[in-house]
């Protein structure tokens, strides 16, 4: 996966979205936003990651499009080409009613899902990050009946609406909305868990806390 940070862009869209602006209808924006223009990649790193590329807001993925290739932009960037949003719907999904699930949009399943690779981190100026599909299963095990879900096709425009105007969705289809509400988690204790492409685990505590680390042996938890 190629994983992009949102974090004005997106804002900015839910602002517009609450004051009723006009303009390009959200879908729309939400998908040029998601696919650039962003910082120029050495090619030969993308290799394996062109998949999907997501976009993030409040560590939480907020959007997800299929990518199978790049093209150069203006001033050094690139953009994430694949098919899009608009092609993977069916023209009739439009005409349906909101609640109706009557398209399966490939990478839909990620949509409310937590940031892969865990919150950004300071120096990551580039605003991307790749992240391979596979470690990220791996991290969230509990995501896996999720991939061959049909979520209807309307995930990300819904979340759009939950967060701009309040406008009630089903919790429990959006992981990373759910965790929020229910019992406390690593928000409360401070302590973060990562694991980075690579293999690489990074754990983050808090000043003063004591902490035991277990290595499992080979075959356990990070094998």
């Amino acid at each position: 996966m190629i994983v992009t940070s949102l974090k004005r862009s997106y804002r900015n869209l839910l602002d517009d979205v609450q004051r009723g602006a006009r303009g390009l209808p959200a879908e729309m924006r939400l998908e040029t936003i998601t696919r650039g223009d962003w910082k120029k990649i050495n090619a030969s790193t993308l290799d394996g990651y062109l998949d999907f590329v997501v976009g993030t807001y409040d560590d939480m993925i907020v959007s997800a499009y299929r990518v199978d290739g790049v093209e150069d932009g203006p001033n050094g960037t690139i953009k994430f080409t694949g098919p899009s949003f608009w092609d993977e719907r069916p023209a009739h999904d439009f005409l349906t009613p909101a609640g109706s699930n009557t398209s399966q949009v490939a990478g839909e399943w990620l949509i409310g899902c937590p940031i892969p690779g865990g919150p950004w981190r300071q120096g990551e100026s580039r605003g991307t990050r790749r992240y391979p599909l596979e470690a990220y299963l791996a991290d969230h095990p509990e995501l896996a009946a999720r991939v061959e879900e049909d979520f209807g096709g309307r995930m990300a425009t819904n979340l759009i609406d939950h967060l701009a105007t309040g406008k009630a969705i089903p919790l429990e289809d959006y992981p990373q909305l759910a965790s929020a509400t229910s019992a406390p988690g690593t928000a409360e204790t401070g302590v973060t868990v990562v694991r980075q492409p690579g293999g690489t685990v990074v754990i983050t505590i808090p000043t003063g806390t004591r902490a035991q680390l277990l290595i499992e042996p080979e075959g356990g938890m990070f094998g």
